[in-house]
C-alpha cells in the first residue's frame, strides 16, 4: 500500500492479531506433546514387566492442562487400577520403575522425535 510517499508491506492484515500467531504455535507445541505423550504410553505398557496386567492398565494419559497460558500433558503409572491378587489400588509403580525402568525408557523412546517435530515448526517460522 502507498500512502503519504511511503510504501508499507503488511505481512497479516490488521483484522489479524500477532497474538493469534503466537497461539496457534502455542496449541500446535502442544498438539505434539500430546500426541507424542499417547505414544509413550504405548511404549510404556510394553515395557513395564507385568504379572496380573494391573500396573500396565494404569499407565494413562492425564487429562492435558491449561492453567494461565502454561498447558501440560502428564502419562501416569498407578492409582485407580485395582490389582486382583491383592485387592489395593496399584500403588507401587514407583517400585516397579526403581527395579525395572518403564517410564524413564518410553520417555526416552519419543525424546527425540518430539524434539525434532518442536525443532522443525521453530525452523518454519525462521524462513
Amino acid at each position: 500500500m502507498v500512502k503519504g510517499g511511503v510504501i508499507k508491506i503488511e505481512t497479516l492484515s490488521s483484522s489479524y492479531p500477532l497474538s493469534r500467531v503466537a497461539d496457534k504455535m502455542i496449541e500446535r507445541a502442544f498438539e505434539i506433546a500430546v500426541a507424542q505423550a499417547k505414544v509413550m504410553q504405548g511404549y510404556a505398557q510394553v515395557l513395564v514387566r507385568v504379572e496380573t496386567g494391573s500396573l500396565r492398565d494404569s499407565i494413562r494419559i492425564e487429562v492435558p492442562v491449561i492453567v494461565d497460558n502454561k498447558r501440560s500433558v502428564s502419562v501416569r503409572a498407578g492409582g485407580y487400577v485395582t490389582n486382583p491378587k491383592t485387592g489395593r489400588f496399584v500403588d507401587y509403580a514407583w517400585i516397579i520403575e526403581a527395579r525395572y525402568p518403564f517410564m524413564a525408557p518410553a520417555f526416552g523412546m519419543i525424546e527425540g522425535t518430539m524434539e525434532a517435530m518442536l525443532a522443525s515448526m521453530e525452523e518454519s517460522l525462521s524462513e
